[in-house]
Parts: structure tokens; C-alpha cells; sequence
């Protein structure tokens, strides 16, 4: 049963029910600008990276950079696969973070092992991404809402 908003004024709530909750299109924009914003911070301190710090750590926060979007990519297709009913959501969020955590910790365990010179620039790239899902937190939060006063 998909979910569609009807209008950009119900982005954040499910067209059947009306309740709060995602939407496909409303997830898909949300999740698309959080891969824009993780992109756009990753490039714009990689560019930076080379003029202070060389080609090659700048490609290293390009890389940690990736690892973090390929790791938001995965928990944003599990965590929106699932949109039934919130506890259905819930569980796929918490199932999306959890195989997101692992990978996360399987992915620095090789980093850290095969690019131990690199690590430092590596880990910016990666908490650049986080960066960007706070910004998305933010915006979401000061976007109008049923519950909220405008």
C-alpha cells in the first residue's frame, strides 16, 4: 500500500490516514537533499583538503566522505521500505540503524587496517556526513507541521 502525499502541505503525512508519518515522496526528497548535502560538504572540504593538506588526504576525506553516504544509502533503504503502520516503521528503523552500525564498525575496522596514514582525513569525510544528517534534522524540524504553530 503505497503512500503519497496529495499535496506539498501533507509531504509529512500519509495521504490514507493522514497521520503523521513518511510519505514516499516526502522521503524520497527528504533522502535525496540529505545525499545532496552529504555531497556537497564532502566536495567542498576535499577541495579545501587539497590546498592545506595535499592530494591525497583530500581524496581520503572524499573516501570517508563516500563510506558515510554508502552507509546513510543503506539505512534509508531499509528504514523506508516499511511504512504499514509505526510500529512496522519503528522496527525498520531501529533493524536500518542497527545494520548501518555494523557496517559502519566492519568498514573503519578495514579502513583503520589498510589506510592507517589516511585515518584522520578519512574519519572528517565521514563526520562530514553526519554533519548533514543533523542539517536534515534541522530542516525538518523547522518545516510546518499539523501539530505545530505556523
Amino acid at each position: 500500500m503505497p503512500l503519497v502525499p496529495t499535496n506539498s502541505a501533507s509531504a509529512g503525512t500519509s495521504a490514507e490516514s493522514g497521520r503523521p508519518g513518511p510519505s514516499g515522496d516526502g522521503f524520497a526528497r527528504t533522502v535525496v537533499w540529505l545525499f545532496r548535502t552529504q555531497a556537497l560538504l564532502v566536495v567542498t572540504v576535499a577541495v579545501v583538503t587539497v590546498f592545506v593538506l595535499g592530494t591525497a588526504s583530500a581524496l581520503a576525506v572524499v573516501c570517508g566522505g563516500a563510506a558515510g553516504i554508502v552507509l546513510t544509502a543503506v539505512a534509508a533503504l531499509r528504514a523506508g521500505t516499511s511504512a504499514e503502520s509505526p510500529d512496522a516503521m519503528i522496527g525498520a528503523f531501529y533493524r536500518a540503524m542497527a545494520l548501518k552500525l555494523v557496517l559502519a564498525v566492519v568498514l573503519f575496522v578495514i579502513v583503520a587496517l589498510w589506510f592507517a596514514a589516511y585515518f584522520g582525513p578519512i574519519l572528517v569525510g565521514y563526520v562530514l556526513t553526519l554533519l548533514a544528517n543533523w542539517l536534515a534534522l534541522w530542516r525538518l524540524a523547522r518545516l510546518p507541521g499539523p501539530n505545530r504553530k505556523n
